[in-house]
This record gives structure tokens, C-alpha cells and sequence, in this order.
């Protein structure tokens, strides 16, 4: 049993606010993906280089930064890795999937060996990553399940530093992740209608 009441429900992210100690800053080094209750218009003209810059300008590693500004850089307008990745996403989400669900399904369907692990534990719009046989997996994969995860629970399983060490976490799995965090923040259409050229 969980020790939140209101788990899986829009009001989960406050619930997990009011259980932080009162005047007490959280540490900028974690990954934590709140989503806004409020739906913004604005998003449909957004461009790529203010939604990365919008989504993560609180945190200042500097690592970090420097894949961002790569990332940024080397954007030529396609969200997939891969016309696979794209067709996987495609068949799961729809234009009424939450965005947590299409970042969860986003960051699953970008590692084919992962995506086939996690196939049988996707059942109408939700995932029960719990369920994924992880053993044999390789880093970039592992790393997609941990920050989906994340996503999912709201409790930290992959940290910034992780994320931004080029080392541990190759491009692919990086250009991912970032893109899954996007689609946690803005929600799926901004991959479905190619928001971002």
C-alpha cells in the first residue's frame, strides 16, 4: 500500500509538496517532473530551444548544460530516434493519453529490447513498469526505465548526474530522455504535431 492517498490521481503532486519540510529548499541536483494542472495554448508555437530552455532552467550543472546546448544544436525536427520508436509510440498513444503515460510509453518505445520486455505490462493507457524483467538489460536502456520510472512515481531513481555524464548515458538514450521529460511536462502532442521546427 502506498502511503499516498491520493496516488495516480492530479492531485498527487500536492499531496507529495505538503509532506516536504516547510521552508526547507529542496537540492537542485534531483529529477523531479511535476505536471502542470493547467493546460497551456501557447505550446502549439513553442519553438524546441525555449521548450528544453523553459523545462530546465532550474537546474544549473554545468554538464548538464553542455549536452542541452548539443542537443539544441543538432535538432533537425525529427522527436524519434528512429521511424520504429515512432511507429511503436504511434500505436499506444493517443490524443487523449495523459502525459505521463506518453512520456512513460515515449522513453520505453525509444530501446527495442526494452520495448519487448515491456510489451506484455501495457494494458489500456498503462504501464506496469514493476513488472519488467530487467535482468540483462543493457545501460542505455536501464537508464530509459529508471528515468521512466521517475516519471511515473514522482520518487527520484535516476539523478542529474547520471543524466548529464556523456560516459555513462550515450546520445541516444540522452536525446531520449530529455524528449521523454518534455512529453511529461508539455504532453504528447507536442511529438504527434511536430511541435518544435
Amino acid at each position: 500500500m502506498s502511503r499516498y492517498f491520493l496516488y495516480g490521481t492530479r492531485f498527487s503532486e500536492f499531496e507529495q509538496m505538503m509532506m516536504l519540510v516547510p521552508n526547507f529548499t529542496q537540492r537542485k541536483k534531483g529529477l523531479i517532473i511535476m505536471e502542470n494542472l493547467t493546460a497551456e495554448s501557447s505550446q502549439s508555437n513553442a519553438t524546441y530551444k525555449r521548450l528544453v530552455k523553459n523545462c530546465f532552467a532550474n537546474f544549473r550543472h554545468r554538464y548538464l548544460n553542455k549536452r542541452l546546448q548539443k542537443l539544441i544544436q543538432s535538432f533537425a525536427g525529427e522527436w524519434f530516434l528512429t521511424p520504429a520508436h515512432k511507429q511503436r509510440f504511434m500505436t499506444i498513444c493517443k490524443p487523449h493519453t495523459s502525459k505521463k503515460v506518453c512520456a512513460i510509453i515515449y522513453l520505453i518505445s525509444a530501446d527495442e529490447d526494452l520495448w519487448n520486455r515491456a510489451l506484455g505490462n501495457i494494458h489500456s493507457g498503462e504501464v506496469r513498469l514493476i513488472d519488467i524483467p530487467l535482468r540483462g538489460i543493457n545501460t542505455d536502456g536501464y537508464a530509459l526505465y529508471q528515468t521512466a520510472r521517475t516519471i511515473d512515481t514522482g520518487k527520484e531513481y535516476i539523478h542529474i548526474n547520471e543524466i548529464a555524464d556523456e560516459q555513462l548515458i550515450g546520445n541516444f538514450a540522452f536525446r531520449a530522455i530529455i524528449h521523454g521529460i518534455l512529453i511529461a511536462k508539455n504532453g504528447g502532442h507536442i511529438v504527434q504535431n511536430n511541435i518544435g521546427l
